[in-house]
């Protein structure tokens, strides 16, 4: 026979050699994975059926419920001229806040334009000679050409306030004005003058 078929024959039988190991090798590994994976899923029956499996019991244990019955506050009365032995037994309205103070708004209108000096103040006297001002407890003083307008925060304790307007065309003639808080306020506090 020639070489050149001779080799033929060769390659032809090796690659058929080739294709019969790989078959092999194939049904090798195919065949105990398919049985191991039966195995793994119970797959195979038979066992033991004369015992009989005992039953599970679950016991679910539930939180008790509590229900909480919540009665409207009534307010209080309140004794104006009450006296108390103790802090503990105080009673106060439930639109008492506890802060220790308020924020007012202050306002001047000064329509003629007139050069001023503005003065808010916490103490004072009024009586028949006239107002007179403690100008160390001012809250706010300030010069002015035309309108002022802003907010002070006031301690609690203070509920009288009065303002010194001092016109420096005219500073022997001071204009007061005064302003008392109201307790029961519970919106905005306006200390306006026009």
């Amino acid at each position: 026979m020639p070489i050149g078929i001779r080799m033929k024959k060769a390659q032809q039988t090796t690659c058929s050699n080739n294709k019969e190991k790989t078959m092999k090798l194939t049904k090798m590994t195919v065949i105990p994975m398919m049985s191991l994976l039966m195995v793994a899923c119970g797959g195979g029956g038979g066992g033991n059926t004369s015992s009989t499996p005992e039953p599970v019991t679950t016991v679910v244990v539930e939180p008790p419920v509590v229900v909480v019955v919540v009665e409207p506050e009534l307010e209080p009365e309140l004794d104006q001229n009450a006296i108390y032995d103790t802090t503990a037994e105080l009673i106060s309205a439930k639109s008492f806040l506890l802060k220790p103070e308020y924020d007012l708004s202050i306002s001047y209108k000064n329509e003629s334009n007139r050069s001023a000096y503005l003065s808010v103040c916490t103490e004072f006297t009024d009586d028949e000679n006239g107002i007179k001002v403690n100008y160390n407890s001012c809250l706010l003083r300030t010069s002015i050409e035309s309108n002022f307008a802003g907010t002070l925060t006031v301690a609690n304790d203070k509920s009288n306030l009065v303002m010194a307007i001092w016109y420096l065309d005219d500073i022997e003639n001071p204009r007061y004005e005064t302003w008392e808080n109201d307790i029961n306020a519970t919106g905005e506090r306006v200390f306006d003058v026009n």
